[in-house]
């Protein structure tokens, strides 16, 4: 009698739900399940979000990346919005035996496992790794110790057998962070700074760097030599998987996975009794320092460290009093300390202290320090997350001119491989909603002003100047609205609407600011053929966008092409009036002209001894003067970045780029005429 198909529709529902994999996850994050708006509660900002592939990639590194790592990156389906990979790179690499202890041992050769186990795998370019199909996870190696850790989707059945997973980018090229482009380019530095953050927000997490271990490991194999042997499969065909060459040194001590029936499942049967890893104790942890649970499993209450910059720069002009070329040299430090405090899951405090001195400065021969972060940051009931304190936050999409940034002041230098600006005083209050793939930040600020009686020149008391922000996030498949609301005591209000779009390798932007005024003063002619206030009426457009695309070449190199522009309703186009307020002190690098533009070319390789290059081209269109400028980026070290560019302006004299001032408009000191600037600068993570 054959079974009801009631019976039936129930063993076919059973077998589906345990055939269902669910992937590993890692500090809360698990591939096809976690949404972008949550890896931001998670893990705050990221350094950097860039569509690569068709993907959302972001990366948290340097002192933003998560605990007991030093770079983290994730890429979330655009269609979706759910996250598919996990890139991993841990701070104290565990050993392979405590990666056996944690997530499982070797397949057998024959049989099946019921516990996780792994094949030993190579990618094409002989790249060596554990692959935990039924896991989802893969363990690159570097001789004895892990590299990088990628989560994704887990694999079932034949798949588990034929099914590879492609390395990190960084192990292609042999760095264990981002290749380094300029501060507006398509990624930041290898190691991460401190000052180039777009947003500082804690992560608020345990210091872990894997997931749970299994709880149905058994007895730990004996560790022999660390060098890994590559699978070998019986027969011959497709699922023959790919050898290192001659030249490779592999110790065979550890013993090849081989599979006997391709058809056989890795992930299900019964078991070896006594086979298998043991159960993870403390007395283990204890004894294997680099065992994941002896740092990861324990939060590290407080984290030390830091970060030094040496510039080495030279700047050749024309001198105004002979008309003769000079050259200037210049030799500035920075020195970050940064203490991070972690006492539990929720809770984080993070403080950086910044020092800077230049031999050759008259202002900076004597070391001047500052305060550059101080911030605590703390979640409600896992829907109100807060962030009080000095931090650094950036909004827009635009690489130069970020119009709708209204909480911090311009940046005089974006073509600069870090952005050097302080950090901002504000209590900051993010309120995610999943369900609509949104964020909704609120933020007040307070300062301290001087303010003048009038009376004899006295001054008053400091006054506190109070103002805010409410801005709005929302995805909309491949795009992303934001929409801004600033208000200052003392200013008018400012809205701005910022939209990003990606389209396979095609990315689109605009960033749309209405201002009621200006943060310094704006002047125009007068009557009498002086200059006087600029008297605004209304709201003022400041507006920016641009258009990138991202090439490859033979799997080899990697290109992005930039092209963006700047409409400035605030700005003039009169040379007279640039002399005017450079001798005023009102002059805003970038943003004194009506119209300006900029192309840009960044050519990326996979090898680490391949530097990274970019050709960028920026000027002032009304003015009209430009500025060419070479960057080549190297990061061959872990922990070192080296950078070194030239830049050399030109365009019509006196205008922005090659400016000179005109005595007849306002007299003062004669200034040189800039013909070139170059320089090299060397990050240390310390």
């Amino acid at each position: 009698m054959p079974p009801a198909p009631s019976v039936v529709r129930i063993v076919a529902m059973l077998c589906l739900l345990h055939g269902t994999a669910h992937a590993e996850p890692w500090k809360k994050a698990r591939p096809g399940t976690t949404t972008e708006s949550q890896l931001r509660i998670l893990f705050g900002e990221p350094d950097s979000r860039r569509r690569e592939d068709g993907a959302l990639v972001l990366d948290y590194q340097g002192q933003s990346s998560p605990a007991g790592t030093r770079h983290a990156r994730f890429t979330v389906d655009t269609r979706t919005r759910r996250l598919q990979r996990i890139d991993v790179f841990p701070t104290r690499p565990p050993s392979r035996a405590s990666v056996e202890k944690q997530f499982g041992a070797a397949c057998p050769k024959v049989g099946r496992s019921k516990k996780p186990c792994y094949l030993v795998k190579a990618t094409a370019d002989t790249t060596l790794y554990f692959h935990y199909p039924s896991r989802g996870l893969a363990v690159f190696f570097t001789g004895a110790d892990v590299r990088a850790l990628t989560y994704e989707r887990p694999v079932r059945g034949r798949l588990a057998l034929s099914s590879s997973v492609e390395p990190p980018l960084e192990l292609g090229s042999g760095s264990d962070g981002v290749r380094s482009t300029n501060a507006s380019g398509d990624t930041v530095s290898a190691s991460g700074t401190d000052a180039e953050d777009d947003t500082e927000t804690a992560d608020g997490n345990t210091v872990e760097a894997f997931a749970e271990p299994a709880s149905d490991t058994a007895n730990a194999p004996a560790a022999a030599s660390l060098a890994l042997a590559v699978p070998t499969i019986d027969g011959e065909g497709e699922g023959q998987a790919p050898r290192p060459p001659a030249s490779v040194d592999v110790d065979t001590s550890l013993r090849p996975v081989v599979v006997a029936d391709m058809g056989t499942s890795v992930t299900s049967g019964p078991s070896v009794p006594g086979e298998g890893p043991q159960p993870v104790t403390e007395e283990a942890a204890v004894e294997d320092p680099l065992h994941p649970s002896a740092f990861l499993k324990v939060p590290e209450l407080l984290t030390v460290g830091g970060f030094y910059l040496q510039r080495a720069e030279v700047s050749g002009a024309t001198r105004a009093l002979s008309a003769k070329t000079g050259v200037d040299p210049f030799f500035p430090a920075l020195l970050d300390v940064y203490l991070d405090f972690k006492p539990f899951d929720g809770l984080r405090s993070f403080a950086v202290g910044r020092m800077a001195y230049d031999p050759l400065d008259p202002l900076l021969s004597t070391p001047v320090t500052s305060l550059d972060r101080l911030w605590i940051y703390f979640g409600l009931f896992d829907h109100v997350f807060i962030t009080a304190g000095r931090q650094h936050i950036k909004w827009g999409s635009s690489k130069i001119w970020n119009t709708t940034d209204f909480l911090r002041s311009r940046n005089p230098d974006p073509l600069f491989l870090y952005d050097l600006r302080p950090g901002v005083d504000m209590v900051k209050v993010n309120v995610p909603w999943e369900e609509m793939a949104a964020n909704l930040w609120i933020i007040g600020t307070a300062d301290l002003v001087d303010t003048t009686s009038g009376v004899g020149g006295l001054e008053d008391e400091d006054r506190v100047r109070y103002g805010g922000a409410v801005r709005a996030e929302i995805a909309l498949g491949t795009s992303e609205l934001a929409a801004t609301g600033s208000f200052y005591e003392g200013r008018r209000p400012r809205y701005g609407l910022d939209y990003s779009l990606g389209l396979g390798r095609l990315d689109f932007n605009t960033e749309i600011a209405l201002v009621h005024g200006a943060d310094v003063a704006t002047w125009e002619r007068a009557a009498d053929g002086g200059f006087q206030v600029r008297a605004l009426d209304g709201l003022q457009v400041q507006a920016s966008g641009g258009m990138q695309v991202e090439l490859r070449v033979a799997d080899t190199f990697k290109t992005v092409v930039r092209l963006e522009g700047f409409y400035n309703q605030l700005g003039s186009d009169d040379r007279e009036l640039l002399t005017w307020v450079q001798t005023v002190g009102d002059f805003q690098p970038l943003y004194f002209g009506r119209f300006y533009g900029m192309a840009q070319v960044a050519v990326t390789a996979r090898n680490i001894y391949e530097p990274t290059t970019t050709l960028t081209l920026l000027g002032n269109v009304g003015d009209p003067s430009y500025v060419v400028r070479l960057d080549i980026n190297a990061s061959r070290l872990r922990d070192v970045t080296v950078a070194a560019f030239v830049e050399v302006p030109f365009g019509e004299r006196g205008g922005e780029f090659r400016f000179q001032p005109d005595p007849t408009v306002a007299p003062g000191a004669p200034v040189d005429m800039g013909l070139f600037r170059a320089g090299i600068n060397v990050r240390l993570r310390l």
